[in-house]
């Protein structure tokens, strides 16, 4: 197989010249964009998955030379649990031609003690993802905001203030940053920006509401009710309903099409976060977040009195029902 790209493309990341490659790295945020980079230079199908329980016969379509189709490049994802699970299954691509596509496994990290995780090693096909050494995190950071579409105002004193206000948490930091930017509009990034995303004086994406919620996290969550202008409740209690639907529907269909179709979402959403948070739920905790949430709806559009403070009543009774592992 050739993996050479035509000049519209960019160069892989990386060689992909055999059948296993492996990304790690704590922050999810750093391992999507090296996979998107990867998936940027691949010029054939690509395909996706999260924890198949079939990763033996995904491996035999990549060893097996077709004529008929273009070679396939498979992204997995994984946690570590899964990972050692299926050593023996990767462990036997290691060091093998790509034959007919590449298995690109995404993984928060691997056991280095282990005796696969040295063979990958050596092989030098693990690909690791991290932030860079604490004195280097500020101008690390202050480059990623020069590439922002509207620029920054000052890159040093912003980096500076995110770390401040948000620590150097990769995944927090540049989740922040993008919230920033986007309070900012078309103007650019300045410190007054990122102050009042990361204070919470500025209005919050509703995702972060049911988020929140679904954690158990009623005063974060109450927070967000009235930041800015605030979240209009009818709006931030259906999502909450489609958000606990979701999870409902990766409980009950294992194919990630199916799931999709159950929850009535559209496009192809990653729903690797969705299925480690219902299966922390669990479907009875679930159910009765779901009841509740319809009888709040029905309440809130009958009488339409007092809507706020059907949120904040919401919102407590959440933090005492969803309790992870339940």
């Amino acid at each position: 197989m050739s993996t050479s790209t035509p000049s519209s493309r960019p160069s892989p990341p990386f060689p992909l010249e055999t059948r296993l490659q492996v990304i790690t790295g704590t922050s999810s945020r750093l391992r999507d964009e090296l996979c998107a980079a990867v998936c940027a230079s691949w010029t054939g199908p690509i395909k996706r998955a999260v924890e198949p329980s079939d990763l033996a016969r995904i491996v035999l379509d990549l060893e097996t030379p077709s004529f008929l189709s273009e070679a396939t490049l498979q992204v997995v994802r994984g946690d570590e649990k899964y990972v050692k699970k299926h050593q023996a299954v990767l462990a036997a691509c290691v060091g093998q031609p790509a034959v007919n596509g590449v298995l690109l496994v995404i993984t928060p990290s691997l056991d280095a003690r282990e005796k696969f995780s040295k063979s990958l090693a050596a092989a030098k096909i693990v690909h690791a993802v991290e932030m860079p050494e604490r004195g280097a995190v500020q101008g690390w950071l202050a480059n990623r905001l020069d590439q922002l579409p509207w620029g920054v105002a000052h890159a040093g004193q912003v980096a500076d203030c995110l770390l401040s206000m948000v620590g150097e948490d990769p995944d927090r930091l540049l989740a922040t940053a993008d919230v920033a930017a986007l309070y900012a509009a078309d103007q650019p990034l300045a410190v007054s920006h990122v102050q009042a995303v990361a204070s919470g004086i500025a209005e919050r994406p509703v995702w972060e509401f049911t988020a929140a919620a679904l954690e158990g996290r009623a005063g974060r969550a109450i927070e967000l009710l009235y930041a800015g202008g605030g979240i209009e409740p009818q709006m931030a209690i259906s999502s909450l309903v489609n958000e606990v639907r979701k999870l409902l529907a990766c409980i009950e269909n294992a194919d990630d099409a199916a799931a999709i179709s159950a929850a009535g979402l559209k496009g192809k959403p990653n729903l690797y976060y969705a299925r480690k948070r219902s299966r922390e739920l669990g479907r009875p905790v679930l159910l009765r977040v779901l009841q509740g949430l319809l009888l709040a709806q029905r309440q809130l559009r009958r009488s339409g009195q007092q809507p706020e403070l059907v949120m904040e009543m919401l919102a407590l009774n959440l933090g005492r029902v969803v309790k992870p592992g339940r």
